[in-house]
Formats: C-alpha cells, structure tokens, sequence
C-alpha cells in the first residue's frame, strides 16, 4: 500500500502546506491522546502509534476535515 501526499498553500485559511500537514498532524496526536484513544507509555513514533487501526483513521479523518488528503494505491508485490 502506498500513500501519496500534495497538498499546497490554502488562501482561504492563509495557512502554509508544511503547516497543513506537520501542524495538523501534531495537533490530531494531541486530541487523540485527549480523547482516550491511545494510552501507551513511553516514546512512541508515528510508525508505532499508526499500527493501530484506529488511531490511523482517527489521523486520517483529522485531516481530512482539513483538507489534507492523501491518496491510497496498492500493488501486488512478486
């Protein structure tokens, strides 16, 4: 599975493509740890917190409410 991101400035919001998709990322880690929904101690990595499924769809949904949107393909590895 391969995820590809583009996204760019948004004149509306006047809000910059590496704010869009580093801020918002960050800001969705921190309402997802507010709500509950991932509790591990210690450090864990975008990688590691991703492999749940539903932490990445609550990731996912974040962003796509802003607009940020990624697309999905996959491929068959041989």
């Amino acid at each position: 599975v391969i995820y590809n991101l583009f996204d760019e400035y948004c004149p509306e919001s006047k809000v910059s493509s590496m704010a869009r998709t580093t801020g918002y990322t960050a800001t969705a880690a921190a309402n997802m740890f507010l709500d509950g929904l991932f509790n591990e101690k210690g450090i864990s990595p975008p990688e590691l917190v991703g492999r749940y499924e539903a932490c990445f769809n609550y990731f996912m949904k974040y962003l796509e409410e802003r607009n940020v949107n990624y697309t999905r393909t996959s491929r068959e590895i041989k």
